[in-house]
C-alpha cells in the first residue's frame, strides 16, 4: 500500500478508473464483478449512477476470499474435480499453447504479410504481422471503441476468468477458416456505450471484407414486439458439429430484453443452425458428453420465465427452434419448437432466492473425457456434477456458497441446514425437458 507525503497510507480509490487500474482490468469487467460477485464498491448515494469509491484493503480481502470460492467443503467425500489442480500447471500449458500459436504463425509467414496480431488505435483495428508491422487498417468509425488492452484480454481464444470463471469470449480472432493456407481476421466491435455491437465481420489476410453477420432480428414474444437491436455477446471458432470443418458460433443478446440467439455459420458465413433462448446464454462447448461417439453442443445460461439456470444439449445438425416455454410472454409464434435433445433447468436455492429475484445463471461448465460435465451457477456458486446420462448426481457446496448461507442465516433470511438432505433436495429439484415434456429425471 502506498504512502503519501504526510506518511499516511493511501487506501482509497476514488473512481471506476482507479478501481479498474488497481485490479488490472477494464472498467466494464469491474462493474460486472460488483453486480455479480460483490466487489466491495461504495457510493455516497444509493443511486447506482452516483460517484463510487473503494478501499484497497477491502478489495485485497475480497480477492483473497475468492481464491477459495469454489473449494469443496472439508466434509465432502466426492473427489476434487480436475479444475482444482494448481493454477501454475494451467498457466504453463496456456503459455506453451500461446508460444506454439505464434511459432505457427511465424513458420507460416514465408512472407511478412501474414496477419498475426492487432492494435486498436482510436476507432481503428490495425492488423499486424508476427513482427508487429502494420499490414492493414479497418476503421469502425466508432468514437468509443474499447482500447487494445480490452481486446487483448479477449484474445486469442475463448477461456474463463481465473477469479470469477466468467467466460471470456474473443472479439478478435485470427484463423484459417476456409483452409486456403492464409488466416482470416474475425472482428466484432465493443464500445463503452454498448452501441453498434451487433455485427461480426470477416476479412481476408489483405483486409478485404469476405462476409459479415448481423446478430438477431425483430421478433414477437407474447404481445410484445422486440426490435432487432442486438449485441454480439461473443463468438468462437471450432468444429462444433463433428463434421471435420470449422464453424463460427455466434451468441447475440437483445438489448435490453431477454431474447438470445445462437447461430452456427460455415466458413463462408452461411447459417448452418440457429436457436433462440428466452434468457441469455453465456457459455458453449462441443464434446461427446453422453459417450455415443458424436459431439454434442452444450449451451448454458438462464431462462427468464422460470428464473432458473439452464443448459441445452444438441446433437449434430439439430441446432434449431427455441427453448421450451409455457407462458405466452416467453414464446414466439415466429419460432418453431426447439430440437434440443435435452433442456435442463437448475434448482433455485434458498440462498439465491434471498439475494435476488431473477434466476441464477449457469455461466460456466466443463466437460469430462469420461462423459458428463460439471456446472457452476453464477450467483450462488453451487457446483453440480452430471454423469454420462446427463442427470445431476450430486452437488458440491462451495466455500463461497457456505459463507453466503452463513451471512443470510445470521440475518434471519434463511433457516435451512447445510446437510445431506439439503443437497439431495437441490438434486431432486432439477427438471429435464425431453420429448416434449418436463420430467424430474432423464430417460436413461
Amino acid at each position: 500500500m502506498s504512502v503519501n507525503a504526510n506518511g499516511k497510507k493511501e487506501n482509497t480509490l476514488t473512481s471506476w478508473k482507479e478501481i479498474a487500474a488497481y485490479l488490472d482490468r477494464d472498467v466494464r469487467t469491474c462493474v460486472r464483478w460488483e453486480q455479480r460477485y460483490g466487489l466491495p464498491v461504495h457510493r455516497l448515494e444509493r443511486d447506482s449512477k452516483a460517484k463510487v469509491f473503494a478501499y484497497k484493503d477491502e478489495i485485497d480481502r475480497w480477492l483473497a476470499e475468492r481464491s477459495g470460492v469454489f473449494g469443496a467443503p472439508a466434509e465432502a467425500e466426492t473427489p476434487a474435480p480436475r479444475w482444482f489442480r494448481p493454477f501454475p500447471v494451467l498457466f504453463a500449458l496456456t503459455g506453451l499453447a500461446a508460444a506454439a500459436y505464434f511459432l505457427f504463425l511465424h513458420s507460416e509467414a514465408g512472407t511478412p504479410s501474414v496477419p498475426a496480431g492487432f492494435l486498436i488505435r482510436g476507432s481503428k483495428l490495425v492488423v499486424t504481422n508476427a513482427e508487429n508491422r502494420e499490414l492493414w487498417i479497418y476503421d469502425t468509425k466508432l468514437k468509443d471503441l474499447y482500447d487494445g488492452a480490452f481486446y487483448k484480454e479477449h484474445f486469442p481464444n475463448r477461456r474463463h476468468d481465473r477469479l470469477t470463471y466468467d467466460p471470456i469470449w474473443p472479439f478478435v480472432m485470427i484463423q484459417d477458416l476456409n483452409k486456403d493456407g492464409r488466416p482470416e481476421v474475425l472482428f466484432t466491435p465493443k464500445t463503452v456505450s454498448e452501441a453498434k455491437e451487433g455485427r461480426l465481420t470477416v476479412f481476408d489476410d489483405k483486409g478485404a471484407e469476405l462476409w459479415h453477420f448481423d446478430g438477431g432480428r425483430a421478433l414477437t414474444f407474447g404481445r410484445n414486439r422486440y426490435p432487432g437491436v442486438y449485441r454480439i455477446y461473443g463468438f468462437d471458432v471450432d468444429d462444433f458439429d463433428g463434421d471435420g470443418e470449422p464453424e463460427v458460433l455466434v451468441v447475440s443478446i437483445q438489448k435490453p430484453d431477454f431474447p438470445c440467439q445462437v447461430v452456427l455459420l460455415d466458413a463462408a458465413g452461411r447459417i448452418e443452425g440457429e436457436y433462440w433462448n428466452s434468457g441469455y446464454l453465456f457459455d458453449a462447448e462441443a464434446a461427446d458428453v453422453d459417450l455415443d461417439g458424436t459431439k454434442e453442443l452444450l449451451l448454458s445460461g438462464v431462462n427468464n420465465e422460470y428464473a432458473r439456470g439452464c443448459l441445452a444439449v444438441f446433437k449434430p445438425g439439430r441446432l434449431r427452434g427455441s427453448s421450451p416455454q409455457i407462458a405466452e410472454a416467453y414464446r414466439s409464434p415466429e419460432l418453431a419448437a426447439g430440437q434440443q435433445s435435452l433442456y435442463i433447468l437448475f434448482p433455485m436455492s434458498d440462498v439465491h432466492a434471498a439475494r435476488y429475484a431473477e434466476g441464477d445463471p449457469v455461466n460456466y461448465f466443463w466437460t469430462h473425457e469420461e462423459g458428463g460435465f460439471q456446472a457452476v451457477t453464477t450467483s450462488s456458486h453451487l457446483i453440480y456434477e452430471f454423469d454420462a446420462t446427463l442427470r445431476c448426481r450430486y452437488v458440491i457446496l462451495s466455500n463461497m456458497f457456505q459463507n453466503l448461507h452463513l451471512e443470510l442465516a445470521r440475518a434471519g433470511l434463511v433457516r435451512s441446514e447445510l446437510d445431506e438432505a439439503y443437497k439431495k433436495k437441490l438434486v431432486d429439484e432439477f427438471r429435464y425437458y425431453v420429448d416434449g415434456r418436463w420430467s424430474p429425471s432423464t430417460p436413461h
